[in-house]
């Protein structure tokens, strides 16, 4: 064989060495994102704001929330704690009513494991203390219409974060009584063999964060702190049951409380929120300034990138709700404006496209 000949087979193998590497490269490449699509579903029964659903026998539950009332029965501007569980049937497309709660209550915790529904915690209100706030927990079992007694929690916890990780129900965070005094905290409980037992605490003790389970890792993302003059976090923070520790991870875009999230395709999409901020004005009195967010920020886990979307809410709100149900993100009530006005029916549909 010539020089000429042997140049010719040479070039050949690298044409196909490179087209090899091209086409591995192109499967390794994870793809962009598709464009976010809303479509907007039957509106909720009430205006319904700090929510917790849940995906439960392929159905969304919400069960006890600040529900929008007529004046005689509002205990906080135009809200009261709600006894009513609302169930939605994404094959009908229809709400219908659930199993009546024991007692009312805002900022329920809603967690499904197996064939047990759980509502824990939360805080009950009365026009004279809007944040009585509860160690209650009710189950509901699949198949079943009437709520049931679960094991109190150790304390008393509201505006938490809930997850299952393998196969065990946790709450973490939130608000408790401290001395007497409604307190931020951050202690962590998980559900075993009917027993709540301690697990390491959050690394903040917050309130009103928002969290995932993805592949049996916690994450948990945002909230405040009230003791900070209401200070909002960015923090995301990623718990491993089999060290029993936190790390953490890349902060938000944004920081936010008040917010929801869902998992979808692998990614977690954060949405929304509220901010408090103190000021101070021209006669050097202290203001309190408020916003809601419209914002949705992507967290991809392999990468510890997060990235802010270009496409936005259809509207600003804080204290609304966020499931995964059939590959689609559900988004549910909440609030346009901060605090416990402008309370919001809206329920729609987060496709990719």
């Amino acid at each position: 064989m010539n020089k000429k000949f042997y140049a010719i087979l040479i070039a050949s193998f690298c044409a196909i060495a490179l087209q090899a590497c091209s086409v591995d490269s192109t499967l390794g490449t994870v793809p962009e994102p598709k464009n976010i699509h809303w479509q907007s579903q039957t509106r909720l029964p009430a205006p319904l704001q700090e929510v917790y659903p849940a995906a439960f026998d392929r159905k969304v539950y919400v069960a006890g929330a600040f529900e929008k009332m007529s004046p005689e029965h509002a205990v906080l501007a135009h809200l009261a704690a709600s006894k009513h569980t609302y169930v939605y049937d994404t094959q009908n497309k229809k709400w219908m009513s659930g199993p009546v709660l024991p007692e009312s209550r805002h900022h329920l915790g809603l967690i499904a494991n197996d064939n047990m529904l759980y509502a824990i915690g939360g805080f009950n209100a009365t026009s004279h203390d809007a944040w009585q706030v509860k160690r209650t927990v009710y189950t509901l079992q699949k198949g079943h219409n009437t709520w049931g007694a679960g094991p109190d929690l150790p304390i008393p916890m509201g505006e938490s974060v809930y997850g299952v990780v393998n196969g065990h129900v946790h709450v973490a965070g939130g608000r408790t009584l401290i001395n007497g005094k409604l307190r931020d905290t951050n202690a962590h409980w998980v559900l075993k063999a009917g027993r709540w037992q301690q697990a390491a605490p959050l690394p903040i003790a917050s309130n009103s964060a928002t969290s995932v389970v993805i592949k049996d890792q916690w994450y948990v993302m945002g909230g405040r702190v009230n003791a900070l003059d209401f200070k909002n976090l960015d923090n995301l923070w990623r718990y491993d049951a089999q060290q029993d520790s936190w790390e953490n991870l890349a902060n938000m875009p944004q920081a936010s409380a008040g917010l929801a999230s869902a998992v979808l395709n692998g990614q977690i999409y954060v949405f929304g929120g509220e901010e408090y901020t103190y000021i101070t004005n021209n006669q050097g009195e202290r203001e309190m300034k408020t916003r809601t967010f419209d914002g949705i920020w992507r967290y991809d886990p392999d990468s510890n990138l997060w990235h802010t979307e270009p496409t936005t809410m259809t509207s600003t709100r804080h204290g609304l709700g966020a499931l995964t149900v059939n590959n689609h993100i559900y988004l549910l009530g909440g609030a346009t404006q901060a605090g416990a006005t402008g309370t919001s029916a809206t329920f729609e549909r987060m496709s990719l496209q």
